[in-house]
């Protein structure tokens, strides 16, 4: 995004329902940026949203495109601009397991589940295309 604001990364003290604050690094990047909500975890989800991210940096390809570069701030941009369409919300459910406490998923970005799991159209539509980019700073710079 360059020339572009870059979107700042949540911080997660900003969320409520933590787990006692002795038991994380508050004072650094909160993360993930999404969620595959996979059966495994970061071990299935991870491999899972690189695959969809690589179909998209195909479909770019194959439309004359240049791949996408650094995917975090265009993430972050287009959930905040274009809520419900590349990203589903995950507003319920905690990453405890065998814990007594974990993070929990919540409305909007949380730290159990970032903005959510991708839905295919909407980052076909964001990602794999720089229109709606290019429409928003349109509006922008009005």
């Amino acid at each position: 995004m360059p020339g572009a604001a870059r979107p700042s990364a949540p911080h997660v003290s900003a969320c409520v329902g933590l787990p006692p604050a002795a038991s994380f690094n508050a004072s650094n990047r909160a993360y993930p940026d999404m969620s595959a909500v996979a059966v495994e975890g970061t071990s299935e989800s991870a491999p899972t949203v690189a695959g969809i991210f690589s179909l998209l940096i195909d479909a770019r390809l194959n439309a004359g495109l240049p791949p996408l570069g650094p995917l975090g701030p265009r993430i972050y941009e287009v959930a905040r601009a274009f809520p419900g369409e590349a990203f589903d919300d995950v507003a319920t459910g905690n990453t405890k397991t065998s814990c007594a406490t974990g993070f929990p998923a919540t409305k909007g970005w949380d730290p159990a589940t970032g903005w959510g799991r991708p839905r295919w159209p909407g980052l076909l539509e964001h990602f794999g295309s720089d229109e709606s980019i290019r429409r928003r700073a349109a509006v922008r710079s009005r």
